[in-house]
């Protein structure tokens, strides 16, 4: 299937005029799992689709795949299969073209270019020009949504196939969408990917409210691109073991600690799948503390961008602070959490995955581990 009919599918089954009894109920569907923008009822209902609607931008004037057009946003969205390629400048031309329908809007709300492709790979450089964040391949996710099929999309489809359409046509498009995704994406060994997450969630529950209290932590807000949903496992799992980036993690907001700016310390929990590994970073489940810009949406990863709002501050110990030498994940203080036998925690071997974690009874004595290496830094930190 080529990228236009693939578009087209989706169109049909979003726009009011090809789906008139589903589409609203799909749009909600699409909001919660590729959008992320909690639309409310009115909003939903004010919404129309557009498919292959120029920019106003010189040269070239270039159509955008698809368009959501709501009472208060523009969203424009970009499919890209895997042999595709980006035109200069084109995720920018989108870009403007959503800022400047914005304004006419009056939202004071950032525009979002959603980047849809089957890994859930960042646009090309010369295709997003500076919407990047200073080094390729991150890009700032106040201006550009990465979207995976292997992920989002397919979630999207299952729980749309879930409603069950009374229309047989709709329910045969979604069913061929579904089909499509799976047979570009390829098959994957779901096994781990399942094991994988009951292991987050199971650590996930032992940072409860007391815990929390306890290390001065609170939750984060897991709207789109805040520090809760800062490439949280619930999504970034389905990436693990696919071609794109992904670090799939638990992050949790540092309390009582002032940072310049709309900058604030959190700590995270996750592992990182080897992409982009220009540093040769440890693959290593881990622990440690981030710094979260709100201005950009994105973690700080260089020493330049961190040393500056640390050192001397009396943040974290200045120990933690002079070790971080990283200019990749942004971790500092960064340590590698083991299982009950003192393995590392390494989620990269599948059949390795599948000896280390045979029962519950094994996660649960790695997760005891975990936390007990996690609390270590934790009161090494706020001594």
């Amino acid at each position: 299937m080529i990228e236009t009919d693939f578009r087209n599918l989706v169109y049909d089954l979003l726009a009011p005029e090809r789906n008139t009894k589903c589409w609203r109920l799909y749009l909600k569907l699409f909001d919660k799992h590729v959008l992320r923008l909690n639309m409310t009822a009115a909003e939903l209902d004010s919404a129309e689709l557009k498919r292959e609607l120029h920019t106003k931008w010189l040269p070239s004037s270039r159509p955008m795949d698809l368009v959501i057009i709501t009472d208060k946003r523009f969203i424009p969205i970009e499919f890209k299969m895997e042999n595709g390629y980006d035109r200069d400048g084109q995720c920018y031309d989108y870009w403007q073209e959503a800022k400047s329908q914005m304004s006419i809007k009056r939202s004071a709300e950032s525009p979002v270019l959603y980047y849809l492709s089957p890994q859930g790979h960042f646009p090309e450089i010369n295709s997003a020009k500076n919407l990047g964040y200073e080094d390729y391949p991150f890009f700032r996710s106040d201006k550009i949504d990465d979207v995976s099929f292997r992920s989002e999309l397919l979630h999207w489809v299952e729980d749309c196939l879930a409603q069950p359409p009374e229309n047989f046509p709709c329910r045969k498009k979604l069913e061929l969408l579904r089909t499509e995704i799976n047979s570009i994406i390829g098959a994957r060994d779901m096994r781990t990917e399942k094991l994988m997450f009951n292991f987050f969630t199971t650590l996930d529950e032992r940072f409860d409210e007391n815990f929390c209290k306890k290390y001065y932590l609170k939750r984060g807000s897991n709207r789109r691109a805040e520090v809760g949903d800062a490439y949280d496992y619930k999504r970034f799992i389905d990436r693990f073991f696919g071609k794109a980036f992904s670090w799939p993690s638990i992050c949790l907001q540092c309390t009582d600690v002032k940072l310049d700016d709309d900058k604030e310390l959190l700590f995270r929990v996750g592992c990182y799948n080897d992409r982009f590994n220009y540093l040769d970073e440890s693959r290593a489940f881990c622990a440690g503390f981030m710094i979260f810009s709100h201005k950009i949406k994105q973690g700080l990863y260089k020493e330049t961008d961190i040393k500056p709002l640390l050192d001397g501050k009396n943040i974290l110990p200045q120990k933690i602070v002079d070790e971080y030498d990283k200019k990749f994940n942004g971790l500092v203080g960064r340590i590698a959490l083991h299982d009950a036998n003192g393995n590392t925690i390494d989620f990269h071997n599948v059949e390795e995955t599948l000896a280390q974690f045979r029962t519950q009874k094994d996660i649960d004595r790695a997760v005891e581990r975990a936390m007990t290496e996690i609390e270590a830094l934790l009161k090494e930190a706020w001594q």
